[in-house]
């Protein structure tokens, strides 16, 4: 187990100083050691402020030198792992000691023995104390661009919450599982812990995981689509291409990532929902294509601000900068989109982001330029509150407070003028 704290705190590093993906050290992760990695690595993501700010000063009081940088990683998995796993103290400190003793010196060894053993025996009383604090500063600094403090203090009770699992289901195809919740707007939520592969259904392609709010991107179109021709930007994974293909549209689903799309390949395919698709490997901005669309829809690249509580390492990764960064890019894409689009075609656009910089400012600011756009107002069965009142849907986690929370969203649909 000592073996694998060295790749884990290298990991740790690379995710926050480096911004490697969480996605990308997990498929080098054994599968008989994923369990244990992601449970050590989403608790400390969600700790990590607790352990930066309240724990770490009490037994370090002066700043580590930059050369034994390694040794604050050392710290934050060694004290997240002694305070919420159950992992022995004796066997954690041996462990993330001997990491620091081959990672720097005796000295970096010795150092790493005295906090974690500090902590150990402060346990109790360090957990006692702990305040609900997840977001970073720069986290909320993001959030503040938009939110109020109330808002902003909603948001963050969701962040230590495991996020449910969500189906999307075949029209005409509704089920019904032990444990499960129907959402007003047709999205079956289960239990966190549910094997999706061992549920009714699956084999068949019944259904496919997808967040509740993800899929109220399709659901804005309240017409029959069996025929419209839809170009999907940005498609994989699938969840919506699925939604579309089941409704009977005829799908060109396009994305950057060939790994990805094989993914969606599978799972369409699994669905037998693929005789309507056709896929492109491409970047968006480099699309080159003769047809127009009766409708676009742009899964857009994004700051992913909104799936925290899926991904919490992304409190700790994301900069204002990077959502300004996200938002060029973004308008990119929706000017490059219209080149596609027929007239009277209709353009939804879609992010997880809770930056209205990347939503409701984006936008607003494309209409200016292109005034051939309307908006269509949004109108989805339970989504009240949800809505604008432009029209477009902003998705906060507090939305869906009474069923454990849900990704933070945004959608609008615009159709051109003939």
């Amino acid at each position: 187990m000592s073996d694998n704290r060295f790749f884990y705190v290298d990991s740790l590093k690379d995710i926050l100083k480096n911004g490697v993906s969480l996605g990308t050290i997990k498929d080098q992760i054994k599968e008989d050691e994923k369990a244990f990695f992601n449970m050590l690595f989403m608790k400390t993501f969600r700790q990590l402020t607790f352990i930066k700010d309240d724990v770490l000063p009490l037994f370090v009081k002066k700043k580590i030198a930059k050369k034994q940088e390694i040794l604050e990683y050392v710290l934050y998995l060694g004290i997240s792992e002694i305070l919420f796993l159950d992992t022995p103290d004796y066997a954690v400190i041996n462990s993330y000691v001997d990491v620091a003793k081959k990672k720097t010196d005796k000295f970096g060894g010795n150092f790493v023995n005295a906090v974690l053993r500090n902590v150990a025996r402060k346990k109790d009383e360090l957990l006692q104390n702990r305040k609900t604090k997840t977001f970073s500063k720069d986290f909320i600094n993001i959030l503040k661009q938009d939110y109020n403090e109330t808002e902003i203090n909603e948001m963050e009770e969701f962040a230590n919450i495991e996020p449910m699992l969500d189906l999307s289901f075949k029209p005409n195809k509704e089920i019904i599982f032990d444990d499960s919740v129907l959402l007003d707007f047709n999205t079956l939520r289960l239990p966190s812990n549910t094997k999706v592969k061992n549920l009714k259904g699956f084999d068949e392609g019944l259904f496919w995981v997808q967040d509740a709010s993800s899929s109220l991107a399709v659901k804005v179109l309240d017409m029959d689509l069996t025929g419209k021709n839809v170009l999907d930007l940005c498609a994989a994974p699938g969840g919506k291409t699925a939604q579309l293909l089941s409704r009977g549209a005829k799908v060109t689903a396009v994305d950057i990532s060939l790994d990805r799309l094989e993914k969606l390949k599978e799972n369409i395919k699994r669905l037998k929902l693929d005789n309507n698709l056709n896929i492109i490997c491409s970047d968006a901005l480099k699309l080159d294509l003769d047809e127009k669309f009766d409708i676009v829809l742009i899964d857009a690249p994004c700051s992913a601000t909104g799936t925290f509580r899926r991904h919490p390492e992304i409190i700790h990764t994301k900069k204002f900068d990077d959502v300004k960064k996200m938002a060029r890019l973004q308008s990119d894409i929706l000017d490059k989109s219209l080149s596609f689009l027929k007239d009277d075609g209709i353009l939804i656009y879609a992010t997880c982001s809770l930056s209205k910089m990347e939503g409701e400012v984006q936008i607003k600011n494309f209409i200016k330029k292109h005034q051939e756009l309307n908006i269509l107002p949004i109108k989805i069965q339970g989504t009240d509150k949800m809505l604008t009142h432009e029209g477009f849907l902003r998705i906060l986690p507090q939305h869906l407070k009474d069923f454990f929370g849900t990704d933070g969203f945004f959608v609008a649909c615009l159709q051109r003028k003939n």
